[in-house]
């Protein structure tokens, strides 16, 4: 039983990863993830080089990257991080991101956002949600993209892989699209939780996406779902 809980991945501390190179924001990221115990940085990068080093060499779950630096285009970094490494969640420390912005990192691969002021707490918190398949966006954030995408009203264009998804995938995405994780889907359709991580990984990738956000996104844009007003992140 000790050996099966050893390599069980829910036992295992979550691997991270940060891009940033600000010495005041790199110091503060190494203390809260060296005294979360359920935490474990794998390293610091300064440069997109240096980010996909990591990806390959220490496989991280989870990636933390700083927007504000003007040393690299984070939506440039957010689709390196999706093409090398599809299985890794992204949390994007941001200063100001507002209405296209946000789209555009979270149709890049972007799984959450947290503000710089925001206490590391948050930060821990935010790793912890995107890890287990959750998106996050702060409340002021979540208020501007639902406005943003009322204003734009339903397309008139169907996303076609969703014609793809079996009766039970259609089922689960509609449960994740109203922001359920995959122990509540599991709950809500009576099913393991492995099953129903067996189903979202299907229907992710008959969708071509890689998280939760970017399908949810995606379907908002053509009109696949009915809405903002009919579930959350």
């Amino acid at each position: 039983m000790s050996q099966m809980a050893a390599t069980d991945p829910r036992t295992r501390p979550i691997r991270i990863a940060v891009l940033a190179r600000r010495p005041l924001l790199v110091t503060a990221l190494r203390a809260l993830l060296g005294a979360e115990a359920e935490l474990e940085a794998v390293g610091v990068a300064d440069s997109r080089p240096q980010l996909l080093r990591l990806l390959d060499e220490q496989e991280p779950r989870v990636v933390l990257i700083d927007d504000s630096d003007p040393g690299w285009e984070t939506g440039d970094i957010l689709r390196a991080v999706a093409e090398r490494a599809g299985g890794v969640a992204v949390v994007v420390l941001v200063d100001q991101c507002v209405d296209e912005t946000a789209l555009e990192y979270l149709r890049a691969g972007a799984d959450g956002f947290v503000p710089l002021d925001a206490a590391l707490s948050e930060i821990a918190t935010a790793i912890r949600a995107v890890s287990d398949g959750y998106a996050v966006l702060p409340p002021p954030l979540t208020r501007r993209l639902v406005d943003l995408l009322v204003r734009r009203g339903p397309a008139q264009v169907v996303v076609p892989q969703v014609s793809t998804l079996t009766s039970r995938e259609r089922e689960i995405f509609d449960l994740i699209a109203a922001g359920m994780s995959n122990s509540e889907v599991a709950q809500a359709l009576v099913l393991s939780e492995k099953t129903v991580k067996f189903h979202v990984s299907n229907l992710l990738r008959k969708l071509g996406v890689r998280s939760r956000a970017q399908a949810i996104v995606r379907a908002w844009d053509r009109g696949v779902l009915a809405g903002p007003g009919s579930g959350g992140f």
